[in-house]
């Protein structure tokens, strides 16, 4: 849908209301109050939403917009001077209507009331052209670009069209600047040009045929500030003379970069009005070798970059130039004995000129220099190693690494060392084989101190801090690795031990450590207590004799614990031998026997553990049968089916033990063998816990104390409960 514009046929008809106050030659008018009414002329229909605004052409002095019944009210309205002519501004552009202006006459000095009635024409509307505003572009700081599309000429030939712009709203052909475009129909666009940097500018296209001028809507744009914005970037390959600078512009401002470069100084803040570089225009990054710089000096520099707005700078950084002397480090001390030392250097810049002599100089007072000792180690780039020589004894030295060339000479970290005290470095090691009377201990001469190691050992005392005037033993000469012998110790005794180096300068000791001897005491377990017929064996097994021959063996027994070869025990003696050995218990026993083998030498007696033995479950009758020795309990009275036995067994806890049950067919058929010495059997029928299996059913196995005969199932009989001893 095309838009309508004011027909320049509008009718106006008086009857406004309004008041001019006091009027004076020199007041400035002001109405209070300007009502007026706007309609379709055609149809005398009202309009709503018509913009109404009383102007001047440059100032808008008051405005509103019509309600539904095509009414308007302007109040407070201020005229600057008389004589200029004051126009109704009609913008229907917001409701698709045309704009167009009516002069207000008849304002003066003697303007009475008066009421005005607008009508809209909208019988030419067609007839003119249609244009629009196109979006504003490549907005800079004095320039601009904006345009139209002119998209119908409503049948009449286009004869002008453009743009038309201003620092107020609503630009007007008649009163503002103006960019033409040719004419006819279509999209165009227009460069504005001279424009103020940071100003808001109001603009809108028009088109003209013969029928009438039409405009676009208002659009508006801010110039740029003009104000360039860019980094300095930081300096590289920094040498005695030159250094690479740059620069990157981001952005112009809005106004095209005409030059840019490097501005620099020995005083912070360098401008354009110093040193400066040409590199160009435009934006964008840049680079630029400064050259002919003084050496180990403080440089100050930034990107600058000029446009039509002014010329701006980046960030002041800096950077010195480098002094032209070498760089050099100092290599870490080693291979430090009473006279001798190694170190080094390593030359990893030259300063662009050639290493003409490098090495190691050292002093006893700090920061040495090459006129104090010094060794030379060639010229050029790179590692090298020096080795001092003719140092104190025990004396602190100070030293660095230095390379000269064309420029001077600089010098390395700085290293302390203190020459060896010209002792030997000997370590003592752990003690090991340690037995009541002797052991072995480790020593090890790591350094002779720069003097022949003429004697080396092991020190031993009951006290600390052992030396050569106390036992010692003699292992050789020279550096490296021995082992000292340590003999005719006491038992049970703490020892302090130290390794020892001895050279023409002195002898030195290694860390102390200490050891205890053993006791010297034998090492003996106890065996267990069985019954032998009649005889309560036991005995023992010698597993160490602490060094020392023993001198009698056995075992203790009585009815209180721990026993031992007191008058309150009894013991038995078995020779003097160690291993195992078997001790007969004499002697006839009820409840409780304490039980402990014994072995003695010279430094005492030791004893085994202790076996507490029941003596009423030891006297229990016994047999063995398949390697093993079983206990058997009385027979119960009564007889027993063989699950009634089998529970029986089970609840059993005789002598503390819950492991009682009833014998296999193959354990009954020894106990019947053995009957006699077991006793307590008479002429009866003993179950068994095996079972047999056939096809008429199942059962247990029992055999006869008759006849020893096996049988299978029976009636009640009786049971004899066992458990294995050992």
């Amino acid at each position: 849908m095309k838009k309508h514009i004011f027909s320049i046929s509008i009718v106006i008809v008086l009857f406004v209301v309004a008041c001019v106050k006091e009027i004076r030659d020199e007041d400035i008018y002001k109405t209070t109050e300007y009502v007026g009414v706007i309609v379709e002329k055609s149809t005398m229909q009202p309009i709503q939403g018509v913009q109404v605004q009383v102007t001047d052409g440059i100032h808008v002095h008051a405005s509103a917009e019509t309600d539904l019944n095509g009414k308007f009210l302007i109040e407070e309205i201020n005229f600057d001077e008389v004589s200029r002519d004051y126009y109704l501004w009609l913008d229907g552009s917001a409701i698709d209507l045309p704009s167009a202006q009516e002069p207000l006459k008849g304002l003066g000095r003697k303007t009475y009331d008066y009421k005005t009635l607008v009508l809209y024409d909208k019988t030419n509307a067609d007839l003119l052209p249609t244009v629009t505003t196109t979006e504003i572009s490549e907005v800079k700081a004095m320039s601009a670009r904006v345009g139209g599309n002119v998209s119908g000429d409503g049948g009449h030939e286009v004869t002008v069209r453009g743009v038309c712009y201003a620092l107020h709203q609503t630009p007007r052909v008649e009163e503002d600047s103006v960019v033409t475009a040719g004419k006819d129909t279509g999209s165009y666009t227009c460069t504005l040009a001279r424009l103020n940097k940071d100003t808001t500018y109001y603009v809108r296209a028009y088109a003209k045929n013969n029928i009438g001028l039409v405009y676009g809507a208002q659009k508006l744009f801010t110039t740029k500030d003009g104000k360039a914005a860019l980094t300095t970037t930081a300096a590289t390959e920094i040498t005695v003379s030159s250094a690479l600078v740059g620069g990157n512009i981001t952005d112009d401002g809005g106004a095209e970069i005409t030059e840019k470069g490097i501005c620099w100084s020995k005083t912070q803040s360098p401008t354009v009005s110093d040193e400066h570089t040409t590199d160009g225009t435009g934006t964008g990054s840049f680079t630029h070798r400064l050259q002919q710089l003084e050496a180990s000096t403080t440089y100050y520099y930034c990107a600058y970059a000029t446009n039509a707005c002014g010329t701006y700078y980046g960030t002041t950084k800096s950077f010195s130039t480098t002094s032209g002397r070498p760089t050099v480090t100092t290599a870490s001390l080693s291979d430090v004995t009473a006279t001798t030392a190694k170190s080094g250097g390593n030359v990893t810049d030259n300063g662009g000129f050639n290493v003409t002599a490098r090495g190691i100089c050292w002093n006893t007072t700090g920061n040495p220099r090459i006129n104090d000792l010094h060794t030379t180690n060639g010229g050029g780039n790179g590692n090298f190693t020096s080795n001092m020589t003719g140092l104190t004894v025990g004396t602190t030295y100070y030293v660095r690494a230095y390379a000269t060339n064309s420029h001077g000479t600089s010098y390395g970290n700085e290293y302390t060392l203190t020459t060896n005290n010209g002792l030997p470095v000997v370590t003592t090691g752990s003690v090991s084989s340690i037995t009541a009377s002797s052991a072995v201990c480790d020593g090890n001469v790591t350094s002779d101190g720069g003097f022949p190691v003429t004697a080396k050992g092991i020190c031993w005392s009951t006290s600390q801090y052992p030396t050569i005037s106390d036992s010692h033993s003699n292992n050789g000469n020279g550096i490296g690795p021995f082992n000292g012998g340590i003999a005719n110790i006491q038992a049970n005794s703490t020892y302090y031990v130290r390794a020892y180096a001895t050279n023409t300068v002195g002898t030195e000791y290694g860390q102390e450590v200490s050891f205890t001897t053993d006791n010297g005491l034998p090492t003996v377990t106890t065996t267990p207590v069985t019954k032998n017929g009649n005889n309560i064996v036991s005995g023992g097994n010698i597993t160490d004799d602490g060094g020392f021959a023993i001198t009698a063996r056995g075992v203790c027994y009585g009815q209180y614990p721990n026993p031992d070869l007191t008058t309150t025990y009894s013991h038995t003696n078995n020779g003097s031998d160690a291993g195992y050995y078997s001790s007969i218990i004499s002697g006839s026993y009820t409840g409780v026997l304490y039980v402990r083998a014994y072995a003695t030498n010279v430094n005492g007696t030791s004893y085994g553990n202790e076996i507490v033995v029941d003596m009423d479950y030891l006297n229990l009758p016994t047999f063995s049968f398949g390697g093993r020795t079983y206990k058997v309990l009385p027979t119960p009275n009564g007889t027993f089916s063989p699950l009634s036995g089998r529970s029986y067994c089970n609840a059993l806890t005789d002598y503390g033990f819950t492991d009682w049950r009833m014998p296999s067919v193959d354990e009954l058929q020894q106990m019947y063998i053995n009957r006699n010495s077991i006793g307590g059997f008479g002429s009866n029928t003993y179950w068994s816990n095996s079972q047999f299996y056939s096809n008429t059913g199942g059962g247990y196995y029992a055999i006869s104390f008759n006849t020893g005969d096996i049988l299978r199932g029976a009636s009640s009989s009786y049971i004899r409960p066992i458990r294995v001893d050992h």
